[in-house]
């Protein structure tokens, strides 16, 4: 030990020259702790190099992981976006399929006016015939001249072979007017019987892309929560490494003020 040696040699030195030996030893102890502190002081330098290299990887790590994160946000945003786009053109479909569905209502409508009309007319010519037949009995009926009865019973053969016409048209199911009538009618029937079934195939085509829209706006919403739960975890993620990230430069900062003052208490020892 540096204090057994330095008894030893006060001990077997002259007294003149014991303040030398003396001045030797405490130089020597001097020498001795300034390298151990030196020793020390290059190992918390080594430690700290290490730490603010671990430091910098976790840093680099979470700038990777922040600018990830940014990213995925940026695709769920586009997604998004996409899914708003396409619930409008459903709803734009459904729309134009509704506009559809009303014209062939209103088409409908009118054909059932147009139908209601020919029958009024039929109705309109029976009354007719009813009148003739009125007359025709009222002219029979009637005495008058010779020449007014001649002409009369002229106007009656006519009548009567009008009414003959008439009544034979009538009552053979393969006459001109009951043919055209029953003819119209049929055609009528048979254009609303088409336009109605029409209508019933945009009805169930209606119901199903509503049906559709319907499932597609749930599927939107599930995803518009999921994507918000997301960017809610993605925030919280986001705000601890900012936190963790003011906290590791505060620390960096003080492990770089501690490292200054110890280098700074190393050039006043040298």
């Amino acid at each position: 030990m540096p204090s057994e040696k330095g008894a030893k040699m006060r001990a077997t030195s002259p007294a003149g020259s014991l303040p030398f030996s003396e001045a030797v030893i405490e130089v020597a102890l001097q020498q001795q702790e300034q390298a151990n502190e030196a020793e020390k002081t290059r190992h918390i330098q080594t430690q700290i190099k290490l730490q603010l290299s671990e430091l910098e990887k976790q840093n680099e790590a979470v700038m990777l992981e922040f600018w990830a994160t940014e990213k995925h946000i940026g695709k769920l945003g586009d997604e998004i976006e996409h899914r708003r786009k396409h619930s409008e053109n459903l709803e734009a479909q459904t729309q134009a399929l509704y506009m559809e569905n009303v014209n062939l209502q209103l088409s409908i409508e009118q054909e059932e006016e147009h139908f209601q009309l020919l029958l009024a007319g039929y109705n309109t010519y029976r009354n007719k015939m009813d009148a003739h037949r009125e007359v025709i009995a009222y002219v029979e009926g009637k005495t008058a001249t010779t020449r007014e009865l001649l002409e009369k019973r002229e106007i009656v053969k006519k009548l009567r072979e009008k009414k003959e016409e008439l009544r034979i048209d009538l009552e053979n199911p393969e006459g001109n007017v009951v043919r055209q009538v029953q003819g119209d009618i049929y055609n009528l029937k048979i254009k609303i019987s088409e336009v109605k079934a029409t209508v019933n195939k945009k009805i169930a085509c209606l119901v199903k892309e509503q049906e559709v829209h319907i499932q597609l706006k749930k599927e939107v919403e599930m995803q518009n929560r999921r994507c918000e739960a997301i960017l809610k975890r993605l925030h919280c993620q986001l705000n601890k490494t900012q936190s963790n990230k003011r906290q590791w430069n505060w620390d960096i900062q003080q492990m770089e003020r501690k490292v200054a003052e110890l280098r700074k208490c190393l050039g006043i020892t040298e």
